[in-house]
């Protein structure tokens, strides 16, 4: 009887080992469609793009590989990507650094109202950027700021609310006798907070840097809020007004899109380990 119990027990494991496997691979292939499609379309003509043949439409023939071609020869692709590159690492660099300093002094000063300050802080996270947009807008245009990137750059030197809280929950995890024996040996503020606070806090620095990096190069609002002239535009910016010296090529515009969407998952492939060591917050006591 026991024998029989635990045979039971073992295949039940077994199918419920499969069947997770099965419902995350249906998952897997409903995330990938999407971008199935978009690769095959960015292969096709205008007519097979059009097509409503289920072979044309994933399978299409023949392969049109000059689309990505002219996709650097109808617009400035290349100053496009060059534009969102550098205002992406200039916003993270400032921003995690920023966030850093702000989530030391959250994590490791007491103060009075560092509660209620931390409270507000958090609750910015719930403001819908269309509700600061006009005013921040009247206001970048009053000293003089729009068509440049200040508007988008300068607000990063005070940090991120989601950067610092992530920062800061990670610093509490680190005990306060290592800021104590450093600062018994002659170490300063700064110097604890370089040399001690950050070496053990690179996951999240990486996650925070990841996902501002990542909130840029994908940002399109912004850039179509406060940019005007053409060699500024950012690549989502400059996608949305592709356009051939004749029509809107579709098929063209796809391949520009692929290539916006290697950097991304370069970055997120290789920093797949820090971002999984970085999001379990919770693990630290």
């Amino acid at each position: 009887m026991q024998v029989s119990s635990y045979g039971f027990l073992r295949n039940e494991r077994i199918l419920l080992r499969w069947g997770g496997f099965l419902f995350l691979g249906i998952l897997a292939v409903l995330v990938l469609i999407p971008f199935a499609w978009l690769f095959a379309s960015s292969l096709k003509d205008m007519g097979q793009y059009f097509s409503t043949d289920f072979r044309i439409i994933w399978f299409p023939s023949p392969l049109h590989w000059e689309n990505y071609v002219k996709a650097f020869t109808y617009v400035p692709l290349l100053r496009y990507i060059f534009n969102s590159f550098w205002l992406g690492a200039v916003q993270t660099v400032l921003q995690v650094t920023s966030s850093a300093f702000v989530a030391y002094g959250f994590a490791r000063f007491d103060f009075r109202l560092r509660g209620p300050l931390f409270i507000v802080l958090l609750s910015t996270m719930l403001l819908p950027t269309e509700v600061t947009m006009i005013p921040l807008f009247i206001f970048y245009r009053a000293i003089g700021w729009t068509n440049s990137y200040n508007p988008l750059i300068v607000p990063n030197l005070f940090g991120g609310a989601w950067s610092i809280f992530l920062i800061r929950q990670l610093m509490v995890g680190i005990p306060r006798e290592m800021d104590e024996a450093a600062f018994i040996d002659g170490a300063g503020t700064f110097r604890i907070w370089r040399s001690i606070l950050l070496p053990q806090v690179k996951p999240a620095l990486f996650v925070a840097g990841l996902y501002c990096f990542l909130w840029s190069w994908k940002d399109f609002l912004g850039p179509l809020i406060y940019l005007n002239k053409k060699e500024l535009y950012t690549l989502p910016l400059g996608i949305m007004f592709f356009e051939s010296p004749t029509e809107v090529q579709y098929t063209v515009q796809l391949a520009a899109v692929v290539i916006a969407l290697i950097p991304t998952l370069l970055i997120f492939g290789v920093g797949q380990r820090y971002f999984e060591r970085g999001i379990n917050i919770g693990e630290l006591k």
